[in-house]
């Protein structure tokens, strides 16, 4: 390389020297715009935050007013159900009733039958052991005034 001349040295220094103070400018524009996009990113969360909580509040709204609905058809299904059960077992209550008439009857005229039965064994029973007694008496010679008392 060959020696620059004085001249050449002190034109790049003067360059330099410009470019130089140039800088503090080009940091304050930077700063500046750097500042500016802080701002909008900012705001931007800002807005992205406010999207999803009002997203959020619908979906929550949303929910509620689909499950109070639900809410709303399971229970009036529940007193249709209940409804048609009372109904089935009123049915079934009067149908067991009339049932256990008709057993409570039949059983009436069993237990009436069984009695009569019972009642003519009883007499047929009775008669026979009169005639029983009847018999041993006839064979005993019969007792004449008062029985004498028994010797210890």
């Amino acid at each position: 390389m060959s020696p620059q001349s004085v001249e050449t040295r002190v034109d790049r220094l003067e360059e330099r020297v410009t470019a130089l103070e140039q800088l503090p400018h080009r940091l304050d524009v930077l700063t500046l715009e750097f500042s500016q996009f802080r701002t909008e990113v900012r705001d931007e969360f800002s807005a992205v935050r406010q999207e999803m909580r009002d997203q959020g509040d619908a979906i929550r709204k949303d929910l509620r007013a689909e499950m109070r609905e639900q809410g709303e058809t399971l229970r009036a299904e529940m007193r249709d159900l209940a409804g048609t059960l009372r109904g089935e077992m009123a049915q079934l209550g009067t149908t067991l009733r009339g049932e256990m008439a008709e057993l409570g009857s039949s059983l009436r005229g069993e237990m009436q039958e069984l009695g009569q039965s019972l009642i003519t064994r009883m007499m047929v029973l009775h008669e026979d052991v009169i005639s029983r007694i009847a018999l041993i008496s006839e064979g005993r010679p019969r007792p004449s005034g008062r029985r004498k008392p028994r010797k210890k």
